[in-house]
Order: C-alpha cells, then sequence, then structure tokens
C-alpha cells in the first residue's frame, strides 16, 4: 500500500541537460519524488535502471546512443518494477501507441507546466483501485 507522503525514486533520461535540471528541480521541489540518477542517452539508462531500480523512469524519445524506444524494453528488463513514463516532444496522438505498446505506463509531451507534470506522475505512482500488492 503507497503512504500519502511516500517519495518515489526517479531517473531523468533526456539528452538536454537544462531540461534535465528543470525536471530534478521540479520534481524535489514537490517532496513526492527524488531524483537518484540523470541519463544523457538510452544506453546509460539501461545502465542506471539497473543500478538503482527506480520507482519512476521519466524517458525522452530522441536520445543519442540508444533512442527512447530501444532503451524501454530494456529498462524494463533491468528493472521489472520500475514505471516508465515517455517525456517526449513527439507528438502525443503518434508517439504515444508505439510507447504504451513497449511497455511505458504514460506518454506526456514535452511542455507541459511543471505542476501539471508532477500532478500527472504522482497520480501514475499511485496504486489502481483494485491493486493489492505490497509494497
Amino acid at each position: 500500500m503507497t503512504e500519502e507522503n511516500e517519495v518515489f525514486r526517479v531517473l531523468v533520461a533526456d539528452d538536454v541537460q537544462d531540461l534535465r535540471s528543470m525536471l530534478r528541480l521540479a520534481l524535489e521541489l514537490s517532496g513526492r519524488f527524488t531524483v537518484v540518477a540523470e541519463a544523457m542517452d538510452g544506453a546509460h539508462a539501461v545502465d542506471l535502471a539497473a543500478m538503482y531500480k527506480p520507482d519512476l523512469a521519466l524517458l525522452d524519445l530522441s536520445m543519442p546512443a540508444l533512442d527512447g524506444l530501444e532503451a524501454l524494453p530494456r529498462i524494463l528488463e533491468a528493472s521489472p518494477a520500475t514505471k516508465v513514463v515517455v517525456l517526449s516532444g513527439f507528438e502525443e496522438a503518434r508517439m504515444a501507441p508505439v510507447a504504451l505498446k513497449g511497455g511505458a505506463v504514460a506518454y506526456l509531451e514535452k511542455g507541459v507546466p511543471p505542476r501539471r507534470l508532477v500532478q500527472a506522475l504522482i497520480e501514475i505512482m499511485q496504486p489502481s483501485p483494485g491493486d493489492t500488492s505490497v509494497a
């Protein structure tokens, strides 16, 4: 059962340093998330997911070395309990079905205001009504 004040451990994977910094700030200021690792490409994200086993991974699709769609199943293989949310600049209507089919739990477009992003992630991390699993 998830506590209302539980702090979730997050991996942020995006090739743009400024965006990673902004995401870290917004997430950590909420008091509900702590960023345990940052990756600048998909291959690094897979390695960090295996190492840190985060509760949540925010994954960009367009990254060097290994793009987000290629990294997604590898992250889930390395850390099966991690919920992966794709945060991308690609149009949601076009890419969300592909990301969800690949194992992502949600697809959010970049440009979402930080407060809405944090609120959406908090909702994603809440257990579903029928979930009886114990952490």
